[in-house]
């Protein structure tokens, strides 16, 4: 290989930060006018779309009066363990604020906390109520001072593992105190910015019997990149690099994704520059692009997670009937309305069958198209296909 070879600066797997974070200024700007506002969002994406960048981004650049902080709480698996992060974050924004701060001050001394990091604080005082404490401090700050943001990701894993844990009553009241702290108006000093992998309605639902606990968010849909963000975000994050793209190549690349998250785009870009190195060549053509695909389709760890995110997730009679309607369209290219309504009479969901498209829709699995629904990622109809086989099909 070419001692000076130059890589693409994309990221695989994590999300993307410093220089590998591609900024979505509307998205941004969104999602602070509605913080600005009074408002608790949620911020719903597909996976991959780069949301928890977002997030990360805004808390490392805050705005004046307002203190954030990201955590991800996915492996949170306990009721006092999720309390305690909750407080944790909110005494480390505590810690930063310029007001409010005898209040502050003289609860740190009486909690006898001695040291606050992002990670979290060290506290002598021994068996705390964190609820109880949140219900109690929050209310106290100054009505003219800081305003606290914490940015949750993966809300619906803590609460999907407390249901499968059989404790449903547990996330009940987790779902309850979060729809009290962003109702009541001694709450107005904290704010939530709540996003998650998966439609948090599927997890809602399946607890609390219906979705109207987080009907108070403001929701605010992070889109994939437009046409003219692709070019600019290969144009950037190969500016340097040794393969470089010309307008032709750029749409081929944009042909066989079509559906335009930097995962996607960031695998294809990954797999054109590992086969150029191992010719070590940074020239490419068409057929090298066309080769990158169809060895991307074929490494089911890039995608497979999509589908374990409904098996874990969905009741198993609910993912047997979304199953079969991706598996449908994996192998037929498209599935009918008809075709969706037989399939949901044959599992018993001829009542709420469109509930189940508006989610798979909306979680990034299928677009709808003149009356039928096809997948939205030639990545994800391919995956499908190779791991549900029909027979005859």
């Amino acid at each position: 290989m070419k001692t000076n070879w130059k890589s693409p600066d994309i990221i695989i797997g994590k999300e993307a930060t410093g220089k590998f974070y591609y900024r979505r200024e509307v998205f941004e700007n969104e999602v602070w006018k509605e913080i600005e506002k009074g408002n608790n969002v949620l911020l719903a994406a597909p996976r991959r779309v780069g949301k928890t960048s977002v997030m990360k981004y805004m808390t490392e650049n805050p705005k004046e009066n307002y203190k954030l902080i990201f955590r991800n709480v996915q492996g949170i698996d306990d009721e006092k363990r999720f309390y305690k992060t909750i407080y944790e974050l909110i005494i480390f924004c505590l810690s930063k604020f310029k007001k409010s701060k005898t209040l502050i001050q003289n609860y740190f001394t009486k909690m006898k906390i001695s040291e606050i990091t992002t990670s979290g604080i060290k506290i002598e005082t021994k068996d705390i109520d964190y609820l109880g404490e949140i219900n109690s401090l929050i209310p106290q700050l100054d009505k003219d001072g800081e305003n606290i943001i914490l940015l949750i990701d993966e809300l619906p894993e803590v609460l999907h593992n407390l249901y499968l844990k059989d404790q449903k009553e547990t996330a009940l009241n987790i779902l309850k105190n979060l729809r009290h702290w962003r109702q009541e108006d001694g709450f107005r000093k904290i704010q939530f910015v709540l996003a998650g992998s998966i439609g948090i309605h599927y997890v809602v639902k399946t607890i609390a019997g219906r979705s109207s606990d987080i009907n108070d968010l403001y929701k605010i849909t992070y889109q994939p990149l437009d046409e003219s963000e692709v070019l600019d975000y290969i144009s950037t994050v190969t500016k340097n690099a040794s393969v470089q793209y010309d307008e032709e190549k750029i749409l081929h690349i944009k042909n066989k994704i079509q559906y335009f998250v930097p995962y996607f785009i960031n695998l294809m870009l990954d797999e054109i520059d590992k086969a150029a190195i191992k010719r070590n060549d940074p020239k490419i053509t068409i057929e090298h692009i066309d080769e990158a695909f169809n060895a991307i389709i074929k490494n089911n760890d890039n995608f497979s997670d999509w589908k374990k995110r409904l098996t874990d997730y969905l009741p198993k009679e609910d993912f047997s009937f979304i199953n079969e309607i991706l598996t449908h369209i994996s192998h037929k290219d498209q599935i009918s309305i008809q075709n969706i309504y037989d399939i949901a009479v044959k599992h018993n969901k001829e009542t709420d069958y469109m509930d189940f498209i508006k989610d798979l829709e909306q979680d990034g699995y299928i677009v709808e198209n003149s009356q039928s629904y096809t997948f939205i990622s030639p990545f994800l109809k391919e995956y499908w296909k190779r791991n549900n086989p029909i027979h005859n099909a």
